[in-house]
């Protein structure tokens, strides 16, 4: 219980570190001259900017957490990786769409949606693909350092 709390904690001050860097790579590249920590569409939904800060913070935390404890799939031993990907991935994205479209990343129209899981999908592809190619290294470099004995 301890191990997940302290998992829980370390998933919402990831999402909150990120997600205010990513915010303000946005608004440096924008050149805005006023902090804003989602689009426009978001804020509009606030009548004091200090409310849209406090909400994408919970929200940033929600996301880090929603991906801290996905990643906990991993840990179960006696389930094969493709049964673990498969549960991480809805995991994931059941998750995280739903915190994205409040957040205003995703506009909730059919349109975006379907861009969204795809560039979702692709993008979990690619980190798994760097993830299976990386381990088989590690495992190689195992394998190799017992073989020297």
């Amino acid at each position: 219980m301890k191990k997940a709390l302290k998992n829980v904690v370390r998933g919402m001050a990831l999402g909150i570190v990120l997600g205010l860097v990513i915010s303000l790579m946005f608004n440096y590249g924008y050149g805005t001259v006023q902090y804003y920590p989602s689009s426009p569409q978001f804020m509009a939904h606030f009548t004091h900017p200090l409310n849209a800060v406090l909400i994408s913070l919970i929200l940033w935390a929600a996301i880090g957490v929603v991906f801290s404890l996905g990643a906990l799939i991993f840990k179960i031993k006696n389930w094969s990786l493709l049964k673990c990907t498969i549960v991480n991935f809805w995991i994931y994205y059941l998750g995280f769409t739903p915190l994205a479209m409040l957040a205003g990343w995703v506009p909730m129209t059919l349109k975006s949606l379907s861009t969204f899981t795809i560039t979702f999908l692709l993008i979990y592809l690619l980190m798994w693909l760097i993830n299976v190619v990386r381990d088989r290294h590690q495992i190689a470099k195992i394998n190799e350092r017992i073989k020297r004995g």
